[in-house]
């Protein structure tokens, strides 16, 4: 781990620990109860990011509506066999060596790259026969990674491909600001022939964008049902496909309310991995631009760094205003000492988790309108938002100095935060999404 916090805990920590099974409350109306194979292309088990925080959701509005869920996590990881009261089997992706013979193989079969990872028969094999022991009615895919192996176990399948891949490879900020373009995979390549790895990566992008395009509208044809995190996106699938695509997005419950007007009145909290492009280019954007125009301001910040950090990343930041922290313990706590959040992304695909963590406790959010993309906040009202470092800096400058208009923006987010988007309509979502799955099956057979 980086940074200056040595915890497992991840920046998303706004629901129970990953221990805690569910509490299975009654829900009027639900279907009969099934067995749930959750297919995680993850180590499920893991540091908590944004996209586990939606896998988390899932499990949990599956079992409200009375479901049992296994999970199968593929990863190279070992770890806990339980996690939120589910059994989790593990198998392992294709080695690092394979890949050079299995790259080339899915790509003449069509996939993209990030399929190839997760690719070969003996893995689709695993994932049949553990179906076939469990006696799974429903498979629940992780990602456009998980498509050829969910549909082996050939049944009704739920695909929640999280975001837009090939808009996310399309973006130039993701291309150019992004210090690992191999993510988490990076870490598994030899350090030595990790620059070349990172080339040849960022050459294939634009190709990886199309791939990716193509086998998202395949997903959406042929899965039973495909969603999104965010609906915004949702929309735009289903625009190109001609078929509904549902948009459900993380669900984080509200905690109690922070005092913001009370935290020292330049103190902001960046929030966000750093090895993630958008996140990297948003906080060069506000050492270059915005510090810079609230230095012509007279205004002086400091800017709490929440979220893994490489050396490299905690050098380039040093001195100035930035603090890094890295992981923190608690999260809620963390985020309280500061006057409001800033999420100042300037390109991305899906919803932005750290927002609702804010939102969570009542932090106001300062952003762009990416930074708040697919997240039914109002400008002046349940957020201040702006798409330049003269409006942002207008923005943090209100906060500074009304406290009393950070308590009430702040608020106002955690009131959308319980209304719009409510973690109990979006375990209702879950349990409709399986549904509709097996009736669109015995339609189809």
């Amino acid at each position: 781990m980086c940074g200056s916090a040595a915890s497992r805990s991840s920046w998303t920590i706004s629901t129970p620990p990953w221990s805690a099974p569910y509490e299975r409350r009654p829900v009027a109306g639900r279907g009969e109860p099934r067995r749930i194979l959750l297919l995680a292309v993850r180590d499920i088990t893991g540091v908590r990011t944004g996209r586990i925080v939606v896998l988390e959701s899932a499990v949990r509005g599956l079992q409200r509506h009375g479901h049992h869920v296994d999970v199968v996590a593929i990863t190279h990881e070992d770890g806990p066999t339980s996690w939120l009261g589910c059994d989790v089997h593990r198998i392992r992706p294709p080695r690092l060596g394979s890949l050079a013979a299995l790259v080339p193989c899915a790509l003449l079969r069509g996939r993209c790259l990030n399929e190839a990872l997760f690719s070969g028969r003996a893995l689709t094999q695993q994932v049949r026969e553990i179906a076939r022991e469990l006696k799974s009615d429903v498979v629940v895919g992780d990602g456009l990674r998980a498509w050829d192996a969910a549909r082996a176990a050939g049944l009704p399948t739920v695909m929640h491909l999280d975001d837009l891949l090939s808009e996310r490879y399309s973006s130039a900020t993701f291309r150019d600001n992004n210090d690992s373009i191999l993510g988490y995979f990076g870490e598994r390549v030899p350090r030595l022939t990790r620059p070349g790895a990172e080339a040849l990566a960022r050459a294939l992008l634009g190709v990886e964008a199309e791939l990716a395009r193509r086998r998202e509208n395949l997903i959406a044809r042929e899965a039973r049902v495909v969603a999104l995190t965010s609906r915004e996106e949702a929309k735009r699938l289903s625009l190109r496909t001609g078929r509904d695509v549902l948009g459900i997005p993380m669900a984080v419950e509200q905690g109690t309310l922070c005092a913001p007007e009370q935290a020292a009145a330049g103190t902001l909290t960046f929030l966000g991995v750093l090895h993630y492009g958008p996140n990297i280019a948003a906080l060069r954007f506000v050492r270059d631009e915005l510090v810079p125009e609230l230095d012509k301001r007279g205004r002086t910040v400091r800017i709490r760094v929440i979220g893994k950090a490489s050396r490299e990343q905690i050098q380039e930041f040093a001195g100035g205003p930035f603090e890094i922290l890295g992981y923190v313990d608690d999260l809620p706590a963390e985020m309280s000492k500061s006057r409001m959040l800033l999420s100042p992304i300037q390109a991305g695909t899906g919803v932005k988790t750290k927002v609702l963590d804010a939102l969570s406790i009542g932090l106001p959010v300062v952003a762009t309108p990416m930074g708040v993309a697919g997240i039914p906040l109002r400008d002046g009202v349940s957020a201040l938002i702006a798409d330049t470092a003269s409006g942002l800096a207008d923005a943090i400058e209100d906060l500074m100095d009304h406290p009393e208009r950070a308590r009430d923006i702040g608020r106002a987010g955690y009131e959308v935060l319980g209304t719009s988007m409510a973690p109990d309509q979006i375990y209702n979502a879950w349990g409709a999404a399986v549904e509709q799955a097996v009736s669109e099956e015995s339609r189809a057979h």
